[in-house]
């Protein structure tokens, strides 16, 4: 044990070292990458010695396009297993699940790492296999979810309303026991997180519609892994272990839902950047002078490193929300001494808001305008909002898939599984919002 702490104590000290080396000899922002990724810091001390890893595999005919041959899907799940195997943070237990309205415990006398290899429709002909019924798959799932485990449901997530004709009921009756499935989990108490990753794959295999009409020679269909966790293992999945799944180019869009609230965030207001008129931060924003041509225009810089989210929903202004004639107009990266933005453009940091906010921990940079006076304090949050990827990706009738390029990208039933689970998280938690922000504003 003795060598293996040394080894990670030495690995430690070099990354330290090249760290600080890098962060003196370069001083060209230029070459910095336009976004960063939004990981919250892992505290080890609150991790525990040792944690299970469940995976689930959902087990209907329509999942079998994925595992005839080496697809893409196996290639994520084979970089899952690896992953999972090489974490050193904690010793991870790996346990696989074949689950429909069976739930299977199986290793197929392999490997851990190999598992995805022995994938094949053989070997997971058992239980019922024709209808897709994901609010009992998540409700069997979560009622699994005991102690230091982080389960991953992997799934087309196409929902079978089976003997339903009446498809906006069958959608809504997903929406609400998904939604109960998730309220008796005890997401709050639990501090349970879940994230969404979608991914596409090559699929070799029968599609079924909502008439359940079985359709052959669709060569690409997405897939998705529901993640769930306690906040601190999640903090673990998504810094050590979603980075070598998001790498794959098959990898789509990713979606966050969590019971945390920030009650504070660090912020600066900046007197020269991006300002229109004169500001000083006293107390807040005193404002000094409007300006004689324009709107009133100010900046403030944000440190956001913790929030559970990625820079995509962070840059998308539709996720804000701002008080009364208080406008985003628009939200950056801070990288260096420029404020990246995400269709490419970038402002300088000036070099008196430079001297306040270096070496501080921002890491954003918002950019306020004022329609007409500024006659009360700033109130400014992030909304807790379903992605808008998930109402593109979503299918309310499949049944002309055959023919249709983008129905084949879409998935039905999603946005009805993803609002019953996001409103679940609404109502345990009591708030909509990952962080409010209100600075006082005089005006002189």
């Amino acid at each position: 044990m003795s060598k293996i702490y040394f080894i990670k104590f030495l690995i430690l000290s070099l990354f330290i070292n090249v760290a600080c080396e890098g962060g003196r000899g370069s001083g060209n922002s230029d070459e910095v990458a336009t976004t960063v990724s939004m990981v919250p810091i892992i505290n080890e001390k609150d991790l525990p010695l040792d944690t299970t890893v469940k995976i689930y595999f959902e087990n209907t005919l329509s999942m079998d396009g994925y595992i005839n041959g080496n697809t893409d899907f196996k290639d994520v799940f084979r970089e899952l297993l690896v992953a999972v195997d090489n974490e050193d943070k904690i010793d991870f237990e790996t346990e696989f699940y074949l689950i429909n309205d069976k739930l299977v415990k199986e290793d197929f006398n392999v490997k851990t790492t190999k598992i995805a290899d022995a994938l094949s429709k053989k070997v997971i002909s058992k239980g019922s296999r024709g209808t897709s019924n994901f609010e009992n798959v998540l409700n069997t799932v979560l009622e699994n979810q005991s102690g230091d485990v982080i389960s991953i449901v992997m799934a087309d997530f196409i929902y079978s309303p089976g003997k339903e004709t009446n498809t906006p009921s069958a959608l809504n009756k997903l929406k609400t026991y998904t939604k109960e499935a998730f309220l008796k989990a005890g997401i709050d108490s639990k501090n349970l997180e879940t994230r969404i990753y979608r991914f596409t794959s090559s699929f070799d295999g029968i599609y079924y519609d909502i008439n359940d009409k079985h359709i052959s020679g669709i060569s690409k269909r997405p897939y998705y892994y529901f993640v769930i966790a306690p906040s601190e293992l999640m903090n673990v999945f998504e810094k050590e272990i979603s980075p070598q799944l998001k790498r794959n180019s098959s990898f789509e869009n990713e979606l966050v839902l969590s019971p945390k609230y920030f009650e504070t965030i660090p912020y600066e207001v900046l007197t020269a950047t991006s300002n229109n008129g004169r500001i000083n931060p006293r107390n807040g924003i005193e404002i000094i002078d409007y300006p004689h041509k324009g709107n009133l225009e100010f900046s403030v810089a944000l440190d956001l490193k913790n929030l559970p989210v990625d820079d995509n929903y962070i840059l998308d202004k539709a996720n804000y929300q701002v008080n009364n004639n208080l406008k985003l107009k628009d939200l950056g990266v801070l990288q260096g001494k420029t404020i990246l933005f995400k269709d490419g453009g970038k402002v300088p940091i000036h070099a008196s808001d430079l001297r306040k906010i270096q070496g501080n921990g921002f890491t954003h940079v918002a950019i306020f305008k004022v329609d007409g006076l500024l006659s009360e304090d700033l109130q400014f949050s992030l909304k807790k909002n379903i992605p808008t990827w998930v109402s593109v990706v979503n299918s309310n009738d499949d049944r002309g898939i055959k023919i249709d390029s983008l129905e084949k990208t879409k998935t039905f039933g999603f946005s009805s599984l993803v609002i019953g689970v996001s409103e679940a998280y609404k109502q345990k938690t009591g708030g909509n919002e990952y962080f409010k922000i209100k600075i006082p504003v005089n005006n002189n």
